[in-house]
């Protein structure tokens, strides 16, 4: 079956190089062929300039990650046919969220760098604080350590999409899985450096990057057990975990969330005089929660039942 490749091309040696532009090339395309396969007989076969990264084919390495269709995909694991099948095109671009180099090769020197920032490596504690790693242990820590370093997630990443500091999913995955080491002599520290402004409560939850990982690693979900990690801590002065910590307590009180007040906790008083131009618009549409006036929701001993298991779980693993 002959199908189109239409891939995203950008050479900046050319004289129109900083402007990329779309090339189509026709591969007669086999059941069971991946993008990779057809990207070498574009290369040895059509056009040898054609520029792509690739290594292990075996989906290990990360290398070839790319766009298609528009989602990151590894090209060395996706089929053509079911991918085709589902879209009925096959556009190759360089992920997103990276500057590129030559056509689908990217920068991945600001991937590198963010990852350096949350420090990879173990800080073991004392000899004789060190305790015994259980499976238990293991398995908090596991997923992260399936992370092959391609950069699907963070060329999803809507925050890294806006934010060019945020340390990204890629890196906060990395992150939990030193944080939530057991044998982690530096945790308290760790977590303090990624509540700074960029770091763990920057991701908005779009689950874009969990979504699109080829290994499982689900970096979501690190960030989350960084940002619990963080709370149980007492690393609470700022933003992020003010609100989540508002949140909580606004439900735990009065069964929902009572939005007015939180923006107070959240923002504290004088940074939420700054809301006001927007609290009258909510309020002329009829939309503006009342402040401190919430009732409690039915069934609420239902609710604080809910607390009160929650808190007696913690007890016992404390």
């Amino acid at each position: 079956m002959k199908i189109k490749f239409k891939i995203r091309r950008y050479n900046p040696s050319e004289k129109d190089g900083t402007k990329p532009y779309f090339q189509a090339y026709t591969v007669d395309v086999a059941e069971g062929m991946t993008v990779l396969e057809a990207l070498l007989k574009i290369g040895g076969e059509q056009d040898p300039t054609l520029s792509f990264r690739k290594s292990c084919r075996s989906a290990i390495c990360g290398s070839c990650a790319v766009s298609v269709n528009g989602f990151s995909r590894l090209a060395c694991e996706t089929q053509i046919l079911p991918e085709y099948k589902k879209t009925g095109e096959m556009t190759l671009e360089p992920l997103a969220n990276h500057a590129p180099v030559k056509d689908l090769m990217v920068d991945f020197s600001p991937f590198w760098n963010k990852m350096a920032k949350v420090q990879p490596y173990l800080t073991p504690k004392d000899e004789d604080e060190m305790p015994a790693v259980t499976a238990e242990d293991q398995a908090v820590i596991d997923r992260s350590q399936k992370c092959i370093m391609c950069g699907s997630c963070n060329a999803e990443c809507n925050a890294l999409e806006i934010d060019a500091n945020f340390i990204g999913p890629a890196g906060l995955a990395k992150a939990w899985r030193l944080a939530g080491d057991v044998r982690e002599g530096k945790k308290y520290r760790r977590l303090e450096k990624l509540s700074d402004e960029h770091g763990m409560w920057d991701c908005v939850r779009c689950v874009h990057c969990t979504q699109c990982c080829p290994k499982d690693v689900s970096p979501l979900k690190a960030i989350e057990l960084l940002r619990a990690a963080a709370i149980k801590e007492g690393i609470t002065d700022n933003h992020g975990a003010k609100h989540a910590v508002s949140m909580a307590n606004s439900v735990k009180r009065v069964g929902m969330l009572d939005e007015a007040a939180m923006t107070f906790k959240t923002l504290g008083f004088l940074r939420s005089l700054g809301m006001i131009p927007f609290g009258l618009k909510m309020e002329f549409h009829g939309k503006m929660p009342k402040p401190l006036i919430f009732e409690q929701i039915e069934n609420m001993d239902e609710v604080r039942a809910i607390y009160e298991e929650i808190e007696k779980g913690r007890a016992g693993k404390g």
